[in-house]
């Protein structure tokens, strides 16, 4: 399976006289309107600022020149900060055409190639934003030495059998991953695509819970440890959900999640900070 995961990212590297790196007021990803804005300190004072949109969006794609994009993430408070630094590239940095991709060799419970075991990036893998594909590949490295380990005979095991099992492994451990994530996504997408349209967004319920819970991180610390959990891949999300009242404790702290947007520009002020540099009326 493979396909666009239809976003795209226009990205800046900064450094810092001092070693440090500035201080996060959100979380690493931060969703607005028709926009997520993305901050990832690295090593040696060095961090990295991206701007995350929707291929679809021609609007934005003046987001390649830095005059423009440099506007843009001033308009975002949470986020101005973050461009206090000596930029690393004179240009900004475009990544598009991120592929969704995901392999398997077992077809109806029929292996169709043997002495093969995808594992991890070669198995699938999905758009960066939620930073969960080394953590994905380690759960799926984890399974296979359990595998391996626990076989009868590891040192002549049965190919058939082995690629079976290492399909059967690989569902139970690192598949809701992968199909959440493509999920959360989509929900993302159309939710981008609502605003651009300007038509009332309806999420699916898995993407309403997990916003939900999102917006009670700031008011509930119990809240806050279980979007931790699953931000952290220690937990799927119908794993926290099933706990005794975290599901009834985010829809009353979270339910009204799209009237607590975080503060920066509107898909109107976006446009008209994007038209403005750019010079156009």
């Amino acid at each position: 399976e493979k396909e666009d995961c239809g976003f795209v990212y226009y990205g800046r590297h900064f450094r810092s006289s001092d070693g440090s790196v500035p201080p996060a007021f959100g979380p690493p990803l931060m969703p607005y309107d028709s926009v997520s804005l993305l901050t990832l300190a690295a090593d040696n004072g060095t961090w990295g600022i991206g701007l995350v949109a929707s291929a679809k969006d021609a609007a934005l794609r003046g987001f390649k020149d830095v005059d423009v994009w440099t506007r843009v993430v001033e308009g975002y408070p949470l986020v101005a900060h973050w461009l206090d630094g000596e930029p690393l590239e004179e240009s900004i940095s475009v990544m598009a055409k991120i592929e969704d991709r995901h392999r398997t060799f077992v077809i109806d419970g029929r292996p169709v190639a043997t002495g093969v075991l995808p594992l991890a990036d070669s198995w699938a893998c999905t758009n960066p934003s939620v930073g969960r594909g080394i953590s994905i590949g380690a759960l799926h490295a984890v399974a296979l030495r359990d595998l391996l380990h626990d076989w009868p005979n590891a040192a002549r095991p049965d190919p058939i059998e082995l690629a079976r099992q290492w399909y059967e492994a690989t569902m139970a451990t690192v598949e809701p991953w992968y199909r959440g994530t493509l999920a959360f996504d989509q929900g993302r997408l159309d939710e981008i695509h609502a605003q651009i349209e300007g038509r009332a967004f309806e999420p699916g319920p898995q993407y309403e819970m997990t916003a939900a819970l999102q917006a009670a991180t700031t008011k509930d610390p119990e809240m806050l440890r279980s979007f931790i959990d699953i931000a952290s891949v220690t937990a799927l999300p119908e794993e926290v959900f099933a706990r005794p009242g975290v599901f009834e404790r985010a829809v009353e702290l979270g339910s009204g999640w799209r009237d607590e947007g975080l503060p920066g520009l509107s898909r109107e002020g976006l446009l008209t900070v994007v038209g403005a540099s750019r010079g156009v009326q």
